[in-house]
């Protein structure tokens, strides 16, 4: 019997969400009956919520066919669940949601318009795009992620404005060729690594984010150590996707100012070499040598230091660079074993699935 063809592939990832999801999934689904003509599916994911999450998911699907469930033992992480959800989805397209609707469920046909409208794969949501927004959320927790998605796009190989966001569409040709492993919020910044890698293109789609009240609320009485996690977790997803930005960074902070030291000890001896010509060239830079590094010891010691080490890291942002090159290389190679037809893994990678256990 032929599989009946599926146009859409809707993905939620859900965790302790009992509050709001029953009423969430009927407006996602409420919006894809707008267009009677695509044919859709609805893959729930239940991230091993500790609360009714999972038997409302159940009870969801049980009254729509087209509505599947995956229950994971235990809460893994964003990345766990959505790749779960990606190794079973049909859709020639698929679309991925937060599941207390920050952003509309209108965005599933937006994101899937985009796609068609222009030669795109990937297609993100974006409240920092030019004509985006950012209601109700509380001002410190939108200034970091404003500043963190400017630094992770920095980063990043395309020219984007958000980087962290769930809310995207895809080709499935994009998933079906890209190896994910990560099991946290990574997956985001771990997918346009790797798109960029293999050639696909990005549009982002200007969008309001919108928190809820009960969200906006709640958002007020995270604790700073969560705002701390949330600038590491920034800087290390920066850290993965440009490892030699850092070292090049660091190689100038050392190299500018050991020039600058050198520059004034090479005034210096240019100086005391004029004032000892008589003695001869040779000898004038000698004695020129002598007397200035007598006077400025340090100076040499330092900027000496300076130089060495900058040179050290400018090194090791060469090497990192070499080593990316020949990941890249690797990354397409095993692109190609696959189309060959040996599947060393799936979309999901080789973590262990939803139903093994971690022992």
């Amino acid at each position: 019997m032929t599989e009946t063809r599926i146009d859409l592939s809707v993905v939620v990832a859900a965790y302790n969400e009992a509050a709001v999801i029953a009423a969430n999934l009927a407006r996602i689904t409420a919006e894809l009956e707008t267009r009677p003509q695509v044919r859709w599916e609805l893959i729930c994911v239940d991230d091993g919520s500790q609360d009714e999450t999972g038997g409302l998911l159940d009870e969801f699907a049980a009254g729509d066919a087209r509505v599947r469930v995956i229950h994971l033992r235990r809460n893994f992480g964003q990345g766990r669940a959505l790749r779960a959800a990606f190794d079973v989805c049909r859709g020639e397209v698929v679309v991925t949601l937060d599941s207390d609707l920050s952003y509309g469920p209108e965005y599933v046909y937006r994101l899937l318009d985009a796609l068609d409208q222009a030669p795109v794969d990937i297609a993100l949501a974006s409240p920092y795009a030019k004509g985006g927004t950012v209601r109700n959320v509380p001002a410190y927790r939108r200034l970091l992620s404003r500043w963190g998605n400017r630094y992770l796009a920095r980063m990043s190989s395309y020219k984007i404005s958000t980087v962290t966001s769930v809310v995207r569409a895809y080709r499935a040709e994009v998933l079906d060729e890209l190896v994910l492993t990560a099991d946290g919020s990574e997956i985001q910044v771990e997918v346009l690594m790797k798109a960029a890698m293999l050639g696909f293109r990005v549009v982002e789609v200007p969008a309001d984010l919108v928190w809820s009240p009960a969200k906006s609320a709640g958002g007020r009485r995270v604790s700073k150590l969560g705002v701390r996690r949330a600038i590491r977790t920034y800087l290390r997803l920066g850290w993965l996707s440009r490892p030699a930005y850092f070292f090049f960074l660091l190689s100038t902070v050392f190299i500018l100012p050991g020039l600058y030291m050198a520059g004034w000890i090479v005034y210096r001896v240019v100086a005391a070499t004029i004032e000892h010509l008589n003695l001869g060239f040779l000898a004038a830079v000698s004695q020129a040598l002598s007397d200035v590094y007598e006077a400025h010891t340090y100076d040499f010691i330092i900027s000496g230091g300076l130089l060495l080490f900058g040179f050290m890291m400018m090194g090791f942002a060469l090497l990192v660079i070499q080593n990316r090159f020949y990941y890249e290389e690797m990354y397409k190679l095993n692109r190609q074993v696959r189309r060959q037809g040996w599947d060393p893994g799936s979309r999901h990678g080789d973590g262990p699935s939803a139903n093994e256990d971690d022992d």
